[in-house]
């Protein structure tokens, strides 16, 4: 079959992913899903202008202009931003994402992807045959019924557990979760200070935006914790695999549908112990123990793992990880067969 995939972000191996100033929350899982259907037989168009470096081995063809001949065409959804609207646009994945719907819709199965819960009701409405999907366990309504199509893992390792560090971290972009940040960063990092470890984040938080609060106003808001720069992917998931642990934070809309983001899965990869809001809608996806109410339980955890050996690491990470796998929610082949059997 001829699978079409319109994504804005980087197809790239793991130690080739260096370029660094760009959100792109899919670059753990895209070449995962394309070395599958690579593997099975399948040829997969990229139809975005392409922004890696290198052309993707595993990639049939590279067309940003053309329209190839298709039996799926998967989109991971692009909406306006002050970037890729308005007048003087300088991104051109939204235009791109409108011209594959206006030729393919109707004509194949089409999954819009909703990976950042961005589609609205008008656009639901304004693409009737398209597939909606996104990655909940319980995913959105607005006027009709979407698939749950989750984020996917071949459960490889890409960097062993290492010994337990001196900080607290988070790796991720500043989009809409204030109030998650604050109760499980802001309001623990002074404590955790105090008691010797260093509550540390890397994004795009001192990066200025209209769409986000000015940076001295953040570093103003915590000031004691440590805001570093955006890294590119392999920089993240190094630097994630020296934090005594990390907290998956949740915009609100994520939480209520128990939309499972692709750090979960970046987090075993990377042998990391995590820990889970308990704001998430079926949050037990690490273990009961791994949930965390407010700071005072970040705190406690944070401490109890800083004291852990490497073994007792390994063993939580292992354990963390099983409980993910038998939830039955993430594997790439289940994505495919997904793919492979729309009608």
């Amino acid at each position: 079959m001829n699978i079409g995939l319109s994504y804005w972000g980087f197809l790239e191996k793991f130690e080739d992913s260096l370029v660094s100033n760009t959100p792109d929350g899919h670059r753990f899982g895209r070449p995962i899903l394309v070395d599958e259907l690579s593997r099975r037989g399948h040829n997969v168009f990229a139809l975005q202008p392409r922004r890696e470096k290198e052309e993707y081995e595993e990639v049939y063809n590279y067309d940003s202009e053309g329209f190839p001949n298709l039996d799926v065409l998967l989109l991971e959804w692009r909406w306006p931003t002050y970037k890729n609207s308005g007048e003087n646009p300088t991104e051109p994945d939204l235009k791109r994402q409108e011209e594959l719907l206006e030729h393919y819709h109707g004509q194949i199965p089409v999954v819009i992807w909703d990976c950042d819960h961005k589609v609205t009701a008008e656009d639901e409405k304004r693409w009737p045959k398209a597939i909606i999907a996104d990655p909940s366990v319980e995913p959105k309504f607005l006027t009709r019924k979407r698939e749950r199509l989750m984020f996917w893992t071949d459960w490889r390792t890409l960097l062993p557990v290492s010994e337990t560090g001196f900080e607290y971290g988070y790796i991720g972009n500043n989009y809409e979760r204030d109030d998650q940040f604050e109760r499980f960063y802001g309001l623990a990092s002074k404590y955790l200070r105090e008691s010797g470890i260093q509550t540390t984040v890397h994004g795009n938080w001192l990066q200025r935006s209209p769409e986000r609060a000015c940076p001295s106003t953040i570093i103003s808001k915590n000031a004691h914790i440590s805001f570093g720069q955006r890294l590119n992917f392999r920089e993240s998931m190094t630097r994630l695999n020296t934090f005594v642990t990390t907290t998956h934070i949740s915009k609100p809309d994520y939480s209520k549908c128990g939309f499972v983001s692709p750090r979960f899965l970046e987090n075993l990869a990377t042998s990391t112990p995590a820990l889970v809001p308990r704001d998430l809608l079926h949050r037990n996806f690490l273990g009961e123990k791994w949930i965390v109410e407010d700071a005072s339980d970040v705190i406690r955890k944070v401490l109890t793992l800083s004291k852990c050996d490497i073994r007792e690491r390994i063993a939580i990470v292992s354990e963390q990880t099983d409980t993910m796998k038998k939830i039955g929610m993430f594997d790439v082949a289940d994505v495919v067969s997904f793919l492979l059997n729309l009608e």
